[in-house]
């Protein structure tokens, strides 16, 4: 943010103007690499992690609310706090309580497995949609997109996806990508309602993948020569 206040009889906010986020990213130039996947999802935890020490849980984390800086094309930032939630009490530091809600929240692509229950939300659910919206953009499809059903045979289709997302393993869902992706996946699946993740673990897995490469976090993406505002509706 960077002012805010009243102009007669109107509020006035002034936020920073973004660049384009990943999905547009990914239509214009059809693919990403694995390099700038990596250094995606390394620029990932910190926002994460950041907000998560917030008390805040986003819950709608997908390639749309991803963005690239307007001016500096380097820098990865995360929006769109319309479905976050705070998980635990900035007074008392308490978790909130493990629950059936009954609803889903977030975008159904995305959302992790137990969010797709209806189980609440907490951080270990923001991590794993962060891995399939990563393993969305490598490879260009999750195995429970594109079920067709008749409209009145919805729920068929909802469980089918549930099925396959408590079904696929990491290693099927990680196939042809660097190992670090199904071991991402393998943790995020561990953890439990409360536990405190271990971002430095998982940005680890990341760096990792990069020096297997034998490439270096240079923040150096494959569309920073390519960006054009000029065309922007």
């Amino acid at each position: 943010i960077k002012s805010y206040g009243k102009s007669g009889k109107f509020n006035i906010l002034i936020e920073e103007l973004l660049g384009y986020d990943l999905h547009e990213i990914k239509k214009k130039q059809k693919f990403f690499s694995i390099k700038d996947i990596l250094m995606i999802a390394i620029q990932i935890m910190d926002r994460i992690e950041f907000i998560h020490s917030k008390n805040i849980i986003h819950r709608d984390i997908k390639p749309e609310n991803v963005t690239i800086g307007y001016h500096n094309s380097s820098l990865i930032y995360l929006i769109d706090f319309g479905l976050s939630k705070k998980y635990r009490s900035s007074r008392t530091g308490k978790h909130l309580k493990f629950s059936f809600t009954g609803k889903m929240f977030g975008t159904v692509r995305y959302v992790s497995y137990n969010g797709s229950r209806g189980i609440e939300q907490s951080r270990r659910d923001d991590l794993e949609s962060i891995g399939y919206m990563l393993i969305y953009i490598a490879k260009g499809k999750l195995p429970w997109q594109g079920l067709r059903f008749k409209e009145r045979q919805c729920r068929a289709q909802y469980d089918q996806m549930l099925n396959l997302k408590k079904t696929t393993t990491p290693e099927q869902l990680c196939s042809e990508l660097p190992i670090e992706f199904a071991k991402y996946i393998q943790y995020c699946k561990k953890l439990t309602f409360e536990q405190e993740p271990d971002y430095e673990y998982l940005r680890n897995l990341f760096k990792s993948a990069l020096m297997t490469m034998n490439d270096i976090n240079d923040m150096n993406f494959s569309w920073i020569k390519n960006i054009n505002y000029r065309d922007r509706n």
